[in-house]
């Protein structure tokens, strides 16, 4: 059983590696658009994806209370709970090599760089095209309860409920304006990039907090 636990833990940290690295070479030649994302960001951006992250980590730290809520199936390999394509590497904080320990921090910047690609595909799948309020509810659930996939408990993924329904307000107030001066094809493009812009914010602020972690424990 430890030998199989030992392969399912070195699987991972491959899956966690390429997640980073696929995005990283297959859109080398659209770097710009990473740029394009960062320059909009805003203070104001920050502290409200700052407050939905609060919020959600409450209500997440409250669901955790209700049994059979509290478990993942990452907890199989790593215990306690995370996500699949992070929890690997940041398990890395605490090896004895300070040559691990470095690569944890690396890992971090480069997933930051790569958020505005991973955060536009999923702007597009769970956003695009839902713009009245109960198909929004349905594409919040949904967005919160998928990331149970990757190994988070079933009460973070009902908390991120939460940020699901934020960047869906976002990207229906971005259409909304932008509709009838834009035409919708245009306007749904520029709803997207700006539920992406404060998806990557939400993100970045995450990686940010897994980043400090991180260089502490050089």
């Amino acid at each position: 059983m430890e030998i199989l636990l030992t392969i399912g833990k070195a699987v991972l940290v491959l899956l966690a590696v390429a997640s980073v690295a696929l995005p990283l070479v297959s859109e080398r030649r659209n770097y710009e658009f990473v740029w394009s994302v960062w320059r909009r960001f805003r203070v104001k951006m920050f502290f409200e994806a700052f407050g939905v992250i609060l919020l959600t980590i409450a209500v997440s730290v409250a669901l955790l209370e209700i049994p059979g809520l509290k478990y993942g199936w990452i907890s199989l390999f790593f215990g306690g709970s995370g996500n699949m394509l992070i929890k690997p590497i940041t398990e890395g904080s605490h090896s004895t090599h300070i040559s691990i320990r470095l690569l944890v921090p690396a890992f971090c910047l480069a997933l930051a760089f790569i958020l505005p690609f991973l955060t536009r595909s999923e702007e597009r799948s769970f956003r695009k095209g839902y713009n009245e309020w109960i198909p929004i509810i349905k594409q919040s659930i949904k967005f919160g309860l998928v990331h149970c996939f990757v190994g988070i408990p079933l009460a973070a993924g009902i908390a991120l409920i939460i940020p699901g329904f934020f960047l869906g307000y976002k990207y229906k107030r971005a259409l909304d304006r932008n509709v009838e001066t834009m035409g919708l094809w245009r306007a749904e493009d520029e709803a997207v990039m700006v539920s992406t812009t404060y998806h990557t914010m939400y993100n970045m602020i995450v990686v940010g907090f897994l980043l400090l972690i991180a260089l502490a424990a050089i």
